[in-house]
């Protein structure tokens, strides 16, 4: 039982830390609800003028955070002789100093950069790479790199038309979320509508809201206020589209949280085992102690009371595994950024010793797969509490199984074989 709690506690500690990483690196890494025009070319010619329409609204404008155009598209980045798929987002940075200090809402925070490069930012053909693409494809700050994106209409006689620049990385940026530092390239909004060729327009308006709480609240706030009927002949043809980043990444979301429930009913079984474990502990104890049983029934002793001490003495152990087991998994999940350590480097010294020089460093939470500084750790009391009072009970119901075949013995047939 102890064991069963424990383990719960910290598998669950885990997955609870992982999660939330996860999606603050979601929330922190690019926009929480994006708007765009899904006909035609999909450009937004007079996007302020909507910035202000959708502002206008009092309940909108408290639970926005930020707001503002910006151009977010497929592209490709030249690597050796081939092309590789990525996305190219620009946003408007209004300042160098509110970039460096990471004041941007809709621009990840930036680990390293050229400061003197910075300055022309708005003017240039800088860019801003993941630290991931960076060590993906050997670019560092200062190298050229070659960017292709769509350009002009699509026509059957030539087809897509492609715009190809040269770009110089200025800097590098770390969300957290690896897909996003792999494959994502920053710019300034103005350089990248004469990339694009999108004078003065965008192909989306991006915000930032106040809590994830509010997102599906918002989105209807929004789509209401864009197809007002005034607000929408005023556009011209448009055709809007608005999405949230919980339903960008539905199928993620939903996987891990798949991946916890059927963790915790794994880990939850062993807990019933244990359950099933201690029904055996006190069967056992009920036929060691049967004689006593008799003799205390033939005093006057009554079934209720023998059915009472026997499920009392399982429930206060079950009590006992569930606070040790309890303490013992929060003192596990708390200290396991140092055990993990202690295990790698007791294993990689096996390794070095049996091995020599031929052995290679083994992680056993390896930085590159699961992309992460430490092991993320989320400590729920709120759970922990349920699942030892989920213990405890389950004690109580092992413990009444043979508790009520202790009270229901016959004293005589007790006494004369016993």
């Amino acid at each position: 039982m102890m064991t069963g709690v424990s383990l719960l506690v910290v598998v669950l500690s885990i997955f609870n830390g992982f999660q939330r990483q996860v999606k603050e690196s979601l929330w922190q890494g690019g926009p929480h609800i994006t708007i765009e025009n899904s006909f035609g070319s999909g450009e937004i010619n007079n996007y302020e003028k909507v910035i202000n329409h959708l502002l206008s609204d009092p309940k909108l404008k408290n639970n926005i955070v930020s707001i503002e155009g910006n151009i977010t598209s497929h592209g490709l980045i030249q690597h050796n002789n081939s092309f590789n798929p990525i996305m190219i987002r620009a946003v408007p940075i209004p300042s160098v100093q509110s970039l460096v200090e990471n004041g941007l809402p809709n621009f990840p925070r930036i680990q390293n950069y050229n400061r003197f490069e910075m300055d022309k930012i708005l003017e240039k053909r800088l860019v801003f790479i993941g630290k991931e693409m960076g060590a993906i494809y050997g670019y560092g700050i200062g190298r050229e790199i070659t960017l292709a994106v769509p350009g002009g209409k699509f026509s059957v006689e030539r087809g897509v038309q492609v715009n190809i620049q040269n770009f110089r990385v200025a800097g590098a940026f770390k969300t957290g979320y690896y897909n996003y530092d792999s494959k994502f390239v920053f710019l300034s909004l103005p350089v990248a509508q004469e990339f694009f060729k999108m004078k003065g327009a965008v192909n989306q308006i991006a915000l930032k809201v106040n809590s994830l709480e509010e997102l599906k609240f918002t989105k209807s706030l929004i789509y209401t206020k864009l197809t007002e009927q005034g607000f929408e002949d005023s556009q011209g043809r448009t055709s809007w589209s608005v999405r949230t980043i919980a339903e960008e990444q539905e199928n993620f979301l939903a996987a891990l949280r798949l991946e916890k429930t059927i963790i915790s009913i794994i880990v939850f079984l062993f807990i019933i085992l244990a359950a099933l474990g201690m029904v055996a502990t006190v069967h056992s104890l009920v036929r060691a102690k049967r004689k006593s049983i008799g003799t205390l029934k033939a005093l006057g002793l009554k079934s209720r009371d023998i059915l009472l001490i026997f499920t009392l003495n399982a429930m206060i152990v079950g009590i006992l595994a569930s606070l040790v087991g309890g303490v013992w998994g929060i003192f596990v999940a708390t200290k396991l950024e140092v055990i993990v350590n202690a295990l790698s480097w007791t294993y990689n010294t096996m390794g070095s010793l049996r091995y020599g020089s031929e052995w290679r460093d083994v992680e056993l939470v390896p930085k590159d797969i699961y992309y992460f500084d430490h092991i993320p750790v989320d400590i729920d009391i709120s759970f922990i509490f349920m699942v030892t009072t989920s213990a405890t009970i389950l004690s109580g119901l092992a413990g009444y199984i043979p508790a009520r075949w202790a009270a229901n013995l016959n004293p005589v047939d007790t006494i004369r074989n016993d």
